[in-house]
């Protein structure tokens, strides 16, 4: 998804998946310093009240930005269905289970470390065909030409 989008539908599949990209850098940028610094240092203290709603703060922050880490790979999976054909769908159903189990969970042993692993496959899983020349992947089924 390098380069100048076009004005076509992946062009505009292509900025969506960057704009949630964006988003989701910003909301977890966000989450880290408001449930974790912030709230660790008002537990460390005397307003114990305060806790809760910093994490709150925090937990929605996360799922904002996990909702924006799935609009952008639903987003990249549509792109890569369209310039690749139908060796995307298998990357594209493992990302969306992670992107789904990633909603209530974090990266912490076990549950997190199976969903970055789930994002690792999911994501890796269209490469052979990205990797293919024009040719070769017009042949095994793209579904527009390169």
């Amino acid at each position: 998804m390098w380069g100048r989008p076009g004005r076509d539908a992946e062009g505009a599949l292509t900025v969506l998946a960057w704009a949630g990209c964006f988003c989701r850098a910003v909301c977890h940028t966000g989450l880290d310093p408001v449930a974790g610094i912030s709230a660790g240092t008002a537990a460390g203290g005397d307003v114990h009240g305060v806790v809760g709603r910093l994490f709150a703060a925090g937990d929605r922050m996360g799922r904002a930005g996990v909702y924006a880490l799935t609009v952008a790979a639903l987003a990249t999976c549509a792109v890569l269905l369209r310039r690749h054909g139908l060796r995307a769908p298998p990357g594209a159903a493992v990302v969306s289970a992670a992107c789904w189990s990633f909603v209530d969970s974090h990266m912490l042993w076990p549950r997190g470390v199976s969903i970055m692993l789930g994002f690792a496959v999911g994501h890796g899983l269209p490469a052979p065909a990205a990797s293919q020349p024009d040719d070769a992947r017009s042949a095994a089924g793209g579904l527009t030409n390169p």
